[in-house]
């Protein structure tokens, strides 16, 4: 083994206060060496001298952690110990992850080097859900301009061009928005709305424990998607976001851009709900009938309640959106504040 030298002093993990605290099971005071790192292959390797490597230990260098395992070799991935079955999770090189992604970003760590499974898990299954929705066509039908009696129908395809994660029924988990149009400055206060999905999962079954490592006894979850409300790209009706000036939560609005408005917001106990439904239309005459929901009313009534509408849910919603592609998937799925973070590694002992 030669070449591709890393050189420095090794302190083992039982040298210092951080390590006693972080892997006590691990300390070994008294444990003092130098040594060399030696790259073969694509493996790292660590000896304490000319065919001595360390072997089975942690390994605390420039600040990083490490685990050496047989024949002096560095452990990436995935890492079991043979002891007590905790697992732990390195990076391609070498060191051990804490509170952060991966070089890749499929695999989220936390403290200690555990892995958030319970996260990782929903992002993959998210992000395989967007790449199959990526494909669905929202267009229209329309009747072909044909004399012909049995004019079939032709489609005008439209597929979702961006996308954003949001707590639409504030259960911790994010929910599915997908959005017409690519990310720009002209879509940014206004997006389109082609279909608003929630996501829902429930423990299937609980693995067994014996001689497993901490994750692999874990429950395992079912994890489904449920569309809300779903619109036509080049119909006659357009669906966007906007806030309750109240209560600051997020409601969809639906409108014709003449005098029909639906509003609609999720509800705990009832799911997507009908606020409001104000619909005008033509008479025989050519005048307008106002209803509202399914009752006809006045126009003064009509109006009171578009004010209503107006008052209270003109205020864009801020929505943080990604173009529906490789970037926007991996952009979207590391784009967790601590706290929402926090809310998944409390689901790997609250099950």
């Amino acid at each position: 083994m030669k070449n591709h030298r890393k050189s420095g002093i090794a302190v083992l993990f039982g040298l210092c206060m951080m390590s006693v605290l972080l892997f006590p099971e691990k300390a070994e005071a008294g444990s003092n060496f130098s040594g060399d790192w030696v790259k073969e292959g694509n493996s790292w390797y660590f000896f304490l001298g000319p065919n001595e490597p360390l072997e089975n230990e942690w390994l605390d260098y420039n600040g990083e952690s490490y685990y050496i395992g047989s024949g002096g070799k560095m452990a990436t991935g995935r890492f079991v110990d043979p002891e007590d079955k905790a697992e732990y999770f390195f990076d391609t090189d070498g060191r051990l992850l804490e509170d952060e992604f991966s070089k890749s970003g499929e695999l989220y760590i936390g403290k200690g080097g555990k892995e958030l499974r319970y996260f990782n898990e929903y992002c993959s299954f998210i992000r395989k859900e967007l790449e199959k929705l990526k494909g669905k066509d929202f267009g229209k039908k329309r009747e072909k301009d044909s004399g012909e009696k049995n004019a079939k129908t032709e489609e005008e395809a439209i597929h979702p061009a961006a996308f954003a994660l949001l707590d639409i029924n504030e259960d911790g988990y994010k929910d599915i928005i997908l959005l017409q149009d690519r990310v720009g400055e002209e879509t940014k206060l206004h997006p389109t709305i082609l279909s608003v999905i929630l996501y829902q999962e429930q423990v299937a079954a609980q693995k067994g424990s014996g001689g497993q490592s901490e994750s692999e006894s874990l429950p395992v979850k079912q994890r489904t998607l449920l569309p809300l409300l779903e619109e036509e790209g080049n119909g006659d009706y357009a669906t966007v976001i906007r806030k309750n000036k109240l209560s600051g939560e997020p409601v969809f609005l639906r409108t014709n851009g003449a005098e029909d408005f639906s509003l609609f917001m999720y509800k705990k106990d009832e799911g997507l709900t009908e606020l409001y439904s104000l619909v005008g239309k033509r008479d025989q005459m050519g005048g307008i009938e106002y209803y509202s929901f399914s009752d006809k009313v006045s126009f003064q009534d009509y109006q009171s309640v578009f004010l209503t509408i107006q008052n209270q849910f003109a205020e864009p919603y801020s929505l943080k959106a990604f173009n529906l592609d490789e970037e926007g998937l991996t952009n979207a799925l590391k784009d967790f504040s601590k706290e929402e973070l926090s809310f998944y590694a409390s689901q790997e002992f609250n099950q």
